[in-house]
């Protein structure tokens, strides 16, 4: 009886796990600009589910002697092993290109959306930059689902705007990508100085 109990609760953790890696996960990002004010939103949800949930900037305060302390207890860098990680990353790019293209691999994109307004000091120059965005902006909202807008403010000098992102993301192919790169030694050591290099 005990047996059986324990293997119905392996199954019942592997297919969570499971679900945890080929269910996406629904990552939100709301950012809003105007003058000096700015606010946002960031929300991620998992089968309708409410993981996270934060407002930009975070409505918590942060005490001050927590933060000196903290600092205090992080250590000093030692720079002395950057010769090291620079070698050692080097030879990890393999390994990490592999993991960024398993990310681009697992995103889906729901909604990009990006509105600004841009004045600067001259005319001029509020033309001649706003120019330049608008043909990237040509450019970007030739992928689907995304879009680009730019609006000149000729009037005073400013940068506001707005930024939505809706994305859908699997954990799977990331998961094997790195767990693959982990066996791989030059990545081992890479992680290894880094935290050496922490104190």
């Amino acid at each position: 009886m005990a047996y059986l109990i324990a293997a119905i609760i392996i199954l019942i953790i592997l297919l969570i796990l499971i679900g945890i890696l080929l269910v996406p996960f629904q990552i939100s990002l709301k950012l809003n600009r105007m003058g000096s004010v700015n606010e946002g939103n960031f929300k991620l949800t998992w089968l309708k589910i409410r993981l996270i949930r934060r407002k930009i900037p975070s409505d918590k305060k942060k005490d001050k002697k927590k933060r000196k302390k903290g600092k205090k207890e992080r250590g000093k860098i030692n720079f002395d092993r950057i010769p090291k990680i620079l070698k050692n990353f080097e030879e990890s790019l393999p390994y990490i290109f592999n993991i960024f293209q398993a990310i681009l691999r697992s995103v889906s994109i729901n909604k990009i959306s990006i509105n600004s307004i841009i004045g600067l000091d001259s005319p001029a120059d509020t033309a001649r930059v706003n120019g330049y965005l608008m043909g990237l902006a040509s450019l970007i909202s030739i992928f689907p689902k995304t879009n680009f807008t730019v609006v000149p403010d000729f009037e005073k000098e400013r940068i506001d705007g707005s930024l939505v992102i809706k994305i859908k993301l699997r954990l799977f192919l990331i998961v094997i990508e790195s767990l693959r790169a982990f066996t791989k030694k030059p990545v081992r050591s890479l992680f290894g100085e880094l935290r050496k290099m922490r104190g």
